[in-house]
């Protein structure tokens, strides 16, 4: 080789030597005749071209969601690549917790992505309360009497049967208590359904202040109404159908500068050894209301 030849590439070799220890010092140190220094510039050109295929490649991965892509070459901008896959495994974590419902999830070290996501997230909460409110109001509205807010037939049954059951399962007392407003058409006839709601109102709010929270006010239909009391034997269902009863006879209801005077007749009875079923009960409380309003009304009967 001749020797301009030969200066040539050690200048080439000095250059790329100066450029190569600027930009990536440590990475390669050069060391004997132009020759040596052209193959370890070659062998360096080498490595520096499988790293960044190899950085390249995970980088492709990365960008198609393969979180779990080897990042192993030795150069800076593997650093921040890695960098980068813990941040989108740490966004991935945080997805999957807001998908089972934890929306305390927040991004602080992403700039402008940090405001969109927690932005997002903000909205997901309102969204999702925004739909539990929708969604107890709709069991209100499938489970309570939309005039007086007491609960209606269905979900008084339920509640009655999950009553029974409990009572079989663990030997637990509960008692009845089936009423009927007395003369409540001629509450109607006489003075409209205007009137006669407001009486079903001042009923049935009347009821609830003589009841414990456990106690189960129902509106049966029409003027009829049925009371669970849960951990309660005989004498304590007929203290509270007389306070109801009592309280209902001094009721004075005002309406259209009209006041209305009414009563309320009851049947009470208990749960039995030999009771099958919530109908046997409530059949038998039935049997007691009967009585009570073959009795006179204004009454409260046991059924024996």
């Amino acid at each position: 080789m001749e020797q301009t030849e030969v200066e040539r590439l050690d200048r080439i070799s000095a250059h790329l030597h100066a450029l190569l220890h600027q930009g990536q010092s440590g990475l390669l140190d050069l060391a004997g005749e132009p020759e040596d220094e052209i193959r370890q510039v070659g062998e360096f050109v080498n490595s520096l071209a499988e790293a960044l295929s190899g950085l390249t490649h995970a980088a492709h991965h990365l960008s198609i969601g393969d979180m779990d892509v080897p990042i192993i070459a030795k150069l800076p901008a593997s650093h921040h690549l890695k960098n980068l896959q813990a941040t989108l495994r740490h966004l991935t974590w945080q997805t999957g917790q807001i998908a089972k419902g934890d929306f305390s999830q927040r991004v602080e070290f992403l700039g402008d992505f940090s405001q969109s996501f927690n932005w997002m997230v903000e909205q997901l909460e309102a969204y999702r309360q925004r739909i539990l409110g929708q969604n107890r109001e709709l069991e209100r509205l499938a489970t309570t009497d939309p005039l007086t807010g007491v609960y209606n037939r269905r979900y008084f049954m339920d509640f009655a049967t999950k009553e029974y059951l409990r009572s079989q399962r663990y030997a637990h007392l509960f008692s009845v208590i089936q009423m009927d407003i007395d003369h409540f058409k001629k509450i109607n006839d006489t003075h409209g359904h205007a009137v006669g709601d407001e009486v079903l109102k001042a009923f049935t709010l009347t009821c609830q202040e003589a009841l414990r929270e456990s106690d189960v006010l129902g509106r049966i239909g029409g003027e009829e109404f049925s009371i669970i009391l849960p951990e309660t034997e005989k004498e304590g269902a007929l203290i509270v159908a007389e306070r109801i009863r009592r309280s209902i006879a001094e009721l004075k209801v005002d309406e259209n500068d009209q006041r209305i005077h009414f009563t309320v007749s009851s049947g009470v009875t208990n749960l039995r050894p030999d009771d099958r079923g919530i109908e046997a009960v409530l059949r038998r409380g039935d049997e007691a209301l009967y009585l009570a309003k073959n009795g006179g009304r204004n009454k409260v009967f046991f059924a024996e």
